[in-house]
C-alpha cells in the first residue's frame, strides 16, 4: 500500500473559528483537511493521524513478523501481551482531550 510514510500530525486550523484543520505528513506536506463541526470530528482528525502508525502496526502483527512471530517458540515467549501493549499505546497517542 503506498501512502504519505512517517509521523502524522494534526495542524492549527486554518481560520479563526476552527472549522477546517490540516493534517500534515512528517515532511509537513497537506494529507488531508477535516471539516469540525463538533468534537466528535475534531477527535475523528487524531485518529486520522495516527493512520501510518496503526497500519504499520497491525501490519507487522498480521505477518508475524518482530516480537509477533510464527515461531511456535519465539511466539510462546512474546505473548499476547505485547500485542496488548503495542495496541494501548497506538490508543494513547489518538486520543484527545475532550
Amino acid at each position: 500500500m503506498k501512502y504519505t510514510k512517517g509521523e502524522w500530525k494534526v495542524g492549527e486550523p486554518f481560520d479563526k473559528a476552527g472549522s477546517v484543520i490540516p493534517i500534515y505528513g512528517a515532511d509537513r506536506s497537506e494529507v488531508a483537511r477535516v471539516f469540525i463541526h463538533n468534537g466528535e470530528q475534531f477527535a475523528n482528525a487524531h485518529l486520522m493521524a495516527r493512520a501510518p502508525e496503526l497500519y504499520e502496526a497491525l501490519k507487522e502483527i498480521s505477518e508475524g513478523k518482530g516480537r509477533f512471530s510464527l515461531d511456535p517458540l519465539t511466539h510462546a515467549s512474546n505473548t499476547i501481551e505485547d500485542m496488548k501493549n503495542l495496541a494501548l499505546a497506538a490508543l494513547a497517542k489518538a486520543e484527545v482531550e475532550e
